[in-house]
């Protein structure tokens, strides 16, 4: 056979054309002999056996080492001991092999003499380019290539059908009980890949890389951590671009998982809520349980699209359909009533006297049901009712013609069709019919589904990014002016604000009681003055602000109080000057500012400033790059919406004002990266504008 070396080394690893096992065992109860006899199951060409006694295995003949085997194979699986693995995957990149499949245990999680043998065998990936899953992986599966290559089957379990939906695992236990789940459930899985501890390839880079793949349309993933933050946003927005649904399932969201994360796999663990929020902007589902990752699973996999949000509800059952009626409204979905001709038209197919409703939920009673060509009647009808976008039907599992007529009506509609179901069918599993047990599921996934039909444009590719040289440059001199100092004196930080196009007040430093006056003069109205320390971050804790000063006298008064007052609280503190700022009106202060995630990096936050900022903890964020729709559009989640649509909420050039601060502040963080922090609170919003009243701006000097 000829070597494939020229083809990319994930598509190697991933569908081999040629496959060794090192570690392949005779023996049914081992774990090499369960993976070598799944690789034999289906796999259209060569497997060799790796043994070094053995002279055949499992009716192969076996080869004492990688080194024996007649050719340079796309992909190794390797079950020896944690001891021999880097040496082994060291032999196989010598030979050519294209990746390695490590589901040995023993490596960083299982203490420091592991941790630096997974750091040895990272080091041999990055060396000889040589693509790793593992260790301590359970393996993967992709029935489109006949390659399983796992222990999470046993060879006389059935394989599960290939299909469009794939499934990927930082965890192998866990993935095998999902992907057993999700058989059950009706998902054709066509690829299930586990990715252990991460020494090479992880979760990021899998999903990447399948999202390209032209048979699969669902991505579904279960991680603890993400490693490769940047290859997760491009695969998302590539994702949103081929129009193939990603959800993930994250653990590790509560310090507590965070930790039993961290002992699991090493792993770093992120803010849950920037995790939400990056998911959000970029298009992916965030799953809460097992259960939502299924049935989106669910949903997605026969590729239907939804024209709006408005559900058609079939029931036999009143109860049941208000029920489904109220979960739709819960899930963002509409109930239309039908309009009178469809509801005669549908009347006409019902028996008299009928009890039950024609305007939505369609309540047929048991007479309709029990009559099957007035069911079929009445189904197909609603099915194709202009009024609605996507139907629900109640049923009993079990065969019957009722179900038969589903069945008919889900093969001849392309609207999106959830059934509830008091069981999983084997006649609905067959024939594709995405069946929920749960009203509450079937909404949300319907929902979900609606979504994914009407995505807005793509966030702007983060690669795309260009940074203005000349503006770095000045900004790094105002910083260089503070010295060693990591928080920047306001007056800086508001100049700096200014170079993004931020508005701030009109402000003044002085050093001296009659410059204090003359400026407040130049300004005009009340004043406020503030004491520029180094050392008082937080001016109000040592008294080091005075507000609403108006005239002369008062700003003298004001200006010498205050500073006697910081030399009794604050006597350490070196004073560089007073800055005098207008007062700057409001009828309503938020807050925006900047946070670097340890995964995901910078975070631009809005919310409610001033004092509800601790009260109500009230804020969204997004990771720059991102336009000012985006902005806006995550403006509208502050107060339910009611930000926006509130007697009393943002005016439109409002809107766009704190929206187009937002941008200002995420193109700041995306330029300086030794901005640790950015806090402009308050926003002070009145008469369509919008001013920052006060800027705390922590530099990092490493």
């Amino acid at each position: 056979m000829t070597p494939t070396q020229d083809r990319p080394a994930l598509d190697r690893l991933l569908s081999p054309r040629s496959i060794a096992m090192v570690g392949a065992s005779n023996s049914p109860t081992r774990i090499g002999g369960t993976v070598f006899g799944n690789l034999l199951r289906n796999f259209p060409g060569e497997v060799y056996p790796v043994h070094p006694k053995d002279e055949v295995v499992q009716g192969r003949t076996a080869y004492r080492s990688v080194r024996d085997v007649p050719e340079a194979v796309d992909m190794a699986v390797i079950a020896v001991p944690a001891p021999a693995v880097v040496d082994v995957v060291a032999e196989c990149a010598a030979l050519g092999v294209g990746g390695a499949t490590v589901i040995t245990s023993g490596f960083a999680e299982a203490g420091p003499e592991g941790r630096a043998l997974q750091d040895r065998l990272t080091a041999v990936a990055r060396e000889t380019g040589i693509r790793v899953i593992g260790p301590n992986c359970i393996g993967y599966m992709n029935t489109h290539g006949g390659v399983m290559a796992n222990f999470m089957l046993t060879p006389d379990q059935p394989m599960p059908e290939a299909g469009p939906v794939a499934l990927v695992s930082q965890s192998g236990g866990f993935g095998s009980y999902i992907t057993n789940k999700a058989v059950l459930a009706g998902l054709r899985l066509g690829w299930f890949v586990s990715t252990g501890n991460e020494a090479d390839v992880n979760v990021a880079a899998v999903l990447r890389h399948l999202v390209e793949r032209p048979e699969v349309g669902v991505l579904l993933s279960f991680v603890e951590t993400l490693r490769d933050p940047e290859v997760f946003v491009d695969t998302a927005r590539r994702a949103a671009e081929l129009d193939k649904p990603l959800v993930l399932l994250k653990a590790g969201r509560s310090e507590e998982a965070a930790r039993a994360a961290m002992s699991h796999t090493a792993s770093i663990v992120g803010s849950a809520q920037v995790l939400d929020a990056v998911c959000r902007q970029y298009g992916v589902f965030v799953a809460s349980t097992m259960e939502e990752l299924l049935d989106l699973g669910t949903i997605f996999q026969d590729g239907r699209r939804a024209g709006g949000d408005r559900v058609i509800v079939m029931t036999s059952s009143g109860g049941a359909g208000v029920l489904l009626a109220d979960e739709a409204g819960q899930a963002g979905l509409s109930v239309p009533e039908l309009p009178q001709d469809e509801q005669a038209a549908l009347a006409a197919d019902m028996p008299m006297p009928f009890y039950g409703s024609t305007a939505n939920p369609v309540d047929t009673t048991a007479q309709t049901t029990a009559m099957p060509d007035a069911y079929r009647k009445v189904l197909n009808k609603v099915a194709a009712s202009p009024s609605a976008d996507m139907l629900t039907a109640v049923t009993w599992a079990g065969p019957g013609p009722a179900n038969d007529a589903i069945v008919e009506m889900y093969q001849t509609t392309t609207k999106p069709v959830a059934i509830l179901s008091t069981a999983w069918s084997p006649q609905f599993q067959q024939a594709g019919v995405p069946t929920f047990t749960d009203p509450c599921r079937a909404m949300v996934a319907l929902a979900a589904l609606a979504r994914q039909s009407d995505r807005g444009p793509l966030p702007p590719d983060p690669a795309a990014f260009a940074a203005d040289a000349g503006r770095v440059r000045r900004v790094r001199e105002l910083i260089a002016e503070a010295g060693t100092e990591t928080t920047l004196l306001e007056s800086t930080g508001k100049r700096i604000l200014a170079m993004y196009g931020i508005p701030v007040t009109r402000e003044e430093m002085v050093t001296g009681e009659d410059a204090a006056v003359e400026a407040a003069e130049r300004i005009g109205g009340p004043v406020a003055i503030k004491v520029m320390s180094y050392q008082l971050p937080h001016k109000s804790d040592a008294g080091a602000i005075r507000l609403g000063l108006r005239g002369p006298d008062a700003v003298r008064a004001g200006y010498r109080d205050m500073l006697d007052e910081v030399a009794r609280r604050a006597p350490g503190a070196a004073v560089e000057g007073v800055l005098v700022q207008q007062m700057a009106p409001a009828r309503l202060e938020l807050t925006c500012g900047v946070q670097r995630d340890p995964v995901f990096g910078p975070m631009v936050a809005i919310g409610l400033g001033g004092v509800l900022v601790e009260v109500l903890s009230e804020a969204v964020l997004l990771r720059p790059p991102f336009d000012v729709d985006t902005a806006r559009a995550a403006l509208g989640r502050l107060l339910g919406g009611r930000l926006l649509t509130g007697r009393r909420g943002l005016a439109e050039e409002e809107q766009r004002a704190a929206a187009e601060i937002m941008t200002g502040l995420a193109t700041l963080a995306l330029e300086l990266g030794e901005i640790a922090e950015i806090d402009v609170n308050p926003l002070r919003v009145a008469d369509g504008a919008l001013l920052a009243a006060d800027a705390l701006i922590v530099v990092n000097h490493d």
